[in-house]
């Protein structure tokens, strides 16, 4: 009996977990030694891994360990890179079965930190390729696997052209990009990137933001802890740092979505359409009268006239969202999000919990079957779009 309460779910965030020689395996040769540490080297955190690494090769030498690790592959003990299938493409086949979702979308986890820290571009750029064949290499054996190809804006359009072009040719159904352009970089709405909107809604391909990707984990100023305390830890990986981070979370995809709607690149590309994963859900309500409210206040101090919707409309049309479970999916969903919010688990990262599902479900009460379907399963088809295998 699968994890899946239902037969139709498809689930918009899950992960693969990178093993330390993860990227070099991918690289080409000209840049396989120059590539930065995973986790910056960090000892703990690399002896937490060889540990995890250990315990996959008993599950593989041993029927029993690994039947027990079946049954308790949802539990907190088997997360993160302890997770059934974090690293080894065979054995999330078998986590997928156990799961009983029919589709996932999959993003790496530290490899975009790894990728980015390099200081020469052609080190970052090499590395990027790197990480889109890994994933892609992760995901092709398993179609109920929606790999994400990384497409990097801020060398220009050029260059996320010729990845993008890449990435189609590798099969990718989903991409994600950066929500905020380096200084000195053009915005990602700049003429310039026409191109690329104009490619990727050729394609079809869904487009994702994602926690992490370009440090939006940290988005709170450092000044703000200046308050005769220390400034908290960051654990590992995409989370945030603590409380205050976790508000700040969304504000980056807030205004990365905000500059997509008022500088008109829904209208110029009809067909576009965003995921907005782990980035929290519960902003989206307010967030959409606050853009109605802006729009209202400045439309006649800037030429705004391109709009042909209010901008709340254009939320509904070409923005999906996945909330953290523990979130009031419920009130949400009630509150106008029905056509918005997505299905996640997280897996296997800690903050999707050891049972997402009964979280969601605690908070949908008075939910209709019509809504929920739309939660499990339409929205996340949508989209895909024509990208949908399953």
């Amino acid at each position: 009996m699968s994890y899946a309460h239902r037969p139709d779910i498809y689930d918009a965030d899950t992960h693969m977990m990178e093993r330390p020689d993860w990227i070099s395996d991918f690289a080409d040769k000209e840049i396989k030694d120059q590539l930065e540490p995973i986790v910056e080297g960090d000892i703990e955190t690399l002896d937490r891994v060889d540990k995890a690494i250990e315990n996959f090769n008993e599950r593989r030498s041993s029927e029993a360990v690994l039947v027990k690790a079946q049954k308790e592959f949802m539990g907190w003990n088997h997360k993160g890179w302890e997770g059934l299938g974090a690293f080894d493409s065979n054995e999330r086949k078998l986590a997928n079965d156990l799961l009983g979702f029919k589709g996932s979308i999959v993003f790496p986890t530290v490899a975009f930190d790894q990728v980015l820290a390099a200081k020469d571009q052609s080190i970052v750029l090499g590395g990027v390729k790197a990480l889109n064949r890994g994933m892609a290499s992760f995901c092709q054996d398993d179609s109920r696997m929606y790999g994400v190809a990384y497409i990097p804006f801020h060398f220009g359009a050029e260059v996320a052209l010729d990845f993008l072009k890449d990435a189609i040719k590798q099969g990718f159904s989903v991409i994600a990009i950066d929500t905020i352009a380096p200084l000195g970089c053009n915005s990602s709405t700049h003429p310039d990137f026409d191109c690329v909107w104009q490619e990727i809604q050729e394609a079809d391909i869904a487009i994702t933001l994602h926690v992490g990707i370009d440090n939006s984990w940290d988005p709170v100023p450092l000044s703000f802890y200046n308050n005769a305390g220390a400034v908290p830890v960051h654990k590992q990986g995409d989370a945030p740092r603590d409380a205050l981070a976790y508000v700040g979370i969304g504000y980056c995809a807030e205004l990365f979505l905000a500059s997509m709607i008022f500088d008109g690149i829904f209208n110029r590309f009809p067909k576009l359409r965003v995921g907005v994963v782990e980035l929290s859900a519960s902003w989206i309500i307010s967030w959409m009268k606050h853009l109605d409210q802006s729009y209202k206040a400045f439309r006649r101090l800037q030429d705004l006239s391109h709009l042909q919707m209010l901008p709340s409309e254009y939320v509904q049309k070409h923005i999906k969202i996945t909330a953290f479970p523990g979130e009031d999916i419920g009130w949400l969903l009630k509150n106008g999000a029905e056509d918005l919010l997505m299905f996640a688990t997280d897996y296997p990262h800690h903050e999707g919990t050891d049972d997402p599902i009964g979280r969601y479900e605690r908070t949908m009460d008075g939910i209709t079957e019509e809504v929920k379907s739309k939660f499990y399963t339409q929205n996340f088809k949508q989209l895909l779009g024509s990208r949908l295998s399953n």
